[in-house]
């Protein structure tokens, strides 16, 4: 029987979760019971008197896991657990990761276990990435998303932290452009260093994209036109913070794209509505005048506005950009397709029984 699986990261917004989901459905298809663990989460959420992680519950409603959600991510870092460590208190967080591990692989073959960003995290909490792995006795994936030549360093560190415990490593959000570099050069330096590639995933611009509307709920903003394009797909964002003369040539480097711009900036806004833009933020909650809405209007874009500045907003919109929303069966089979054709999957199981 196959040892359970770590998933790990070179850095936050990394793609694990695409990645856990993405495997679980895999090795499902190849007759394997398997589940998935989060041990430590960062997405708080109330539920009743229970504090869950918003991704733990969104990755169980989609696999359809019937486990305990409280199981299935047993810590949360809050605000209260860090009170607690800093007053002195006694926090054994990693005896709930380890019984509730130990109920979640319960009568399964194998576990996918999602970890935090970055493998020192939670370290305050004696549960990071590495001292799970070692307590668990767990296998790591490390996923690792493109970065240049200097994500080769942060993979030996990885190696050097993990040890025999790090199975190898699995590119992530490769563009196109550089496939072949990481597929040859960065894959040969690697196995030079005894760290195997389990494959290479390309970009997918579909997968990471977010609606109008997701974009709206997690600003806490309101729309001022266009509500009807709130299920348009967005890409990626680009902050208005340029002069009016550089805008247009600026924005229209980037396609399918939301604007962050101080609302009382016009002539941006302008600018950004007759470039091919999804959305506009309009940060501070300014009222935009008759003009920008007419033009908006026009072109079929919708304007949002939010409260906070626009620093604030762009942190947003980088963490709703960073997580995984799958809200559609495409989306879905889209994430087993990938996993199916760049990951070899069967060479991983292989290796997980050696």
């Amino acid at each position: 029987m196959p040892r359970s699986l770590y998933i790990a990261s070179t850095q936050g917004s990394g793609g694990k979760t695409t990645i856990a989901v993405g495997l679980c459905m895999a090795l499902r298809q190849r007759g394997l019971n398997a589940g998935y663990f989060k041990p430590v989460g960062t997405l708080a959420a109330q539920s009743g008197d229970r504090l869950l992680d918003e991704d733990a519950q969104f990755v169980a409603d989609l696999l359809e896991l019937e486990d305990d959600l409280s199981d299935i991510c047993p810590v949360v870092l809050d605000e209260d657990a860090l009170r607690d460590v800093l007053s002195g208190s006694e926090v054994d967080a990693m005896s709930r990761v380890r019984d509730a591990f130990d109920r979640i692989s319960a009568g399964r073959d194998i576990v996918v276990c999602e970890g935090l960003g970055e493998i020192w995290q939670g370290r305050f909490l004696r549960t990071s990435g590495t001292e799970v792995v070692k307590e668990l006795d767990l296998r790591a994936l490390l996923v690792a998303k493109f970065a240049g030549a200097r994500l080769l360093d942060d993979i030996i560190y990885v190696k050097d932290a993990l040890k025999e415990h790090l199975l190898g490593v699995l590119f992530n959000m490769v563009p196109e452009s550089r496939l072949q570099l990481v597929e040859d050069e960065y894959t040969r330096f690697l196995a030079k260093n005894e760290v195997e590639s389990y494959g290479a995933l390309v970009s997918s611009p579909t997968l990471s994209a977010v609606s109008v509307a997701e974009i709206v709920d997690a600003l806490g903003g309101t729309f001022v036109c266009g509500e009807r394009y709130g299920d348009r797909l967005v890409e990626t964002y680009m902050i208005g913070a340029m002069s009016p003369e550089h805008a247009l040539r600026y924005f229209q480097l980037t396609p399918n794209k939301v604007v962050i711009v101080g609302g009382d900036r016009a002539e941006i806004v302008l600018a950004a509505l007759d470039t091919p833009t999804v959305a506009v933020v309009l940060t501070g909650n300014y009222v935009p005048s008759t003009a920008v809405t007419e033009r908006a209007a026009e072109r079929g874009v919708p304007l949002v506005s939010v409260e906070t500045d626009t620093v604030t907003a762009a942190d947003g919109l980088r963490r709703l950009f960073g997580r995984l929303r799958v809200n559609d069966r495409a989306k879905i089979e889209l994430i087993a397709q990938l996993i199916d054709e760049a990951v070899d999957v069967d060479r991983l199981v292989r290796d997980l029984k050696a």
